[in-house]
């Protein structure tokens, strides 16, 4: 037997409250922690054992996450962890 809980919300805290989820969700994915050590582009290549062709696409499709410092791309290395947590259960190529 399922249960129902019923909520009013006007549509305005409704809305405020859906965004404000999505962006600590983006937020949690997308910032590195203040302990996540930063990989330059070299150290990203060695660390997954890859190109500097497929690491630029990986990023371009959102699949591993770069911060802009300046002119230097940097990569968390959390975010490289993840890409290959994913790449190891199947989810990406």
């Amino acid at each position: 037997m399922q249960q129902s809980i019923s909520i009013n919300l006007s549509h305005t805290e409704f809305t405020e409250l859906i965004t404000g989820a999505i962006n600590t969700a983006i937020d949690r994915r997308i910032k590195p922690t203040d302990q996540d050590e930063l990989f330059t582009d070299a150290q990203a290549r060695k660390y997954l054992k890859c190109s500097s062709v497929f690491l630029w696409k990986r990023r371009k499709e959102g699949k591993i996450i770069a911060v802009n410092a300046g002119k230097k791309i940097l990569y968390p290395k959390s975010s490289l962890d993840s890409y290959l947590q994913l790449k190891t259960t199947g989810g990406s190529k």
